[in-house]
């Protein structure tokens, strides 16, 4: 499998969160353990992680979508961070992944009002990167997935890791190790595959 689409059952929501009675029951002492071993870690995975969102994604929900790679929506989702509503703070790494993704600002504009966001809402926040009709939503995952399969495992895996960790380096070492990375790639037999590929006008095989 070269690529992952996460969606919700057939014809139903993305994830509607965590179970109120299980906590209340006594069987969940935190978002921790709630959620986290069920959300996918995009990095250090090497595989890219789609969100083919539709009706609810919601705490938990949110949260799973905010850790896949790319999202795409329909125009009637609905998601957003519950935690505070619930006399909680949202945990499951919703915090950490939104600021990243939208900065501070906006993270906080989301988070302290628990803002309740449509597909267009999130898009123009920039939580998630398409909107579509909903009956179209995992058509253009699919889309998404099948452009992504045609690409070299290293090279999808490696552009992806370079993404993630010049979120935190520093901008030399980042553009340093992008170099490296891009150089080791010229000597791979993916490069030779490619480049002969469309020197004879045909698909690469990789």
């Amino acid at each position: 499998m070269r690529v992952a689409i996460i969606r919700g059952a057939e014809n139903g929501s993305f994830c509607a969160g965590g179970s109120i009675d299980a906590y209340l029951d006594g069987k969940v002492v935190g978002p921790g353990a709630a959620h986290l071993p069920r959300i996918p870690r995009p990095y250090p995975s090497k595989k890219p992680y789609i969100a083919a969102i539709c009706g609810y994604a919601l705490g938990g929900g949110f949260a799973l979508a905010l850790a896949c790679d790319l999202r795409v929506a329909g125009k009637g989702a609905k998601m957003g961070p519950t935690g505070l509503k619930l006399g909680a703070v949202q945990g499951a790494q919703t915090i950490s992944r939104l600021t990243r993704l939208v900065g501070a600002s906006r993270a906080l504009e989301v988070l302290l009002l628990s803002q309740r966001l449509t597909g267009e809402n999130a898009a123009e926040l920039g939580i998630v990167n398409k909107v579509t009709e909903d009956a179209d939503v995992m058509d253009a995952a699919r889309a998404w997935a099948q452009t992504l399969a045609e690409f070299s495992p290293w090279t999808l895996s490696m552009t992806k890791k370079l993404v993630y960790e010049a979120q935190h380096l520093p901008l030399q070492d980042a553009i340093d190790w992008e170099d490296k990375v891009a150089t080791e790639a010229y000597q791979r037999p993916e490069a030779l595959e490619g480049f002969q590929a469309f020197k004879q006008g045909r698909k690469p095989s990789f």
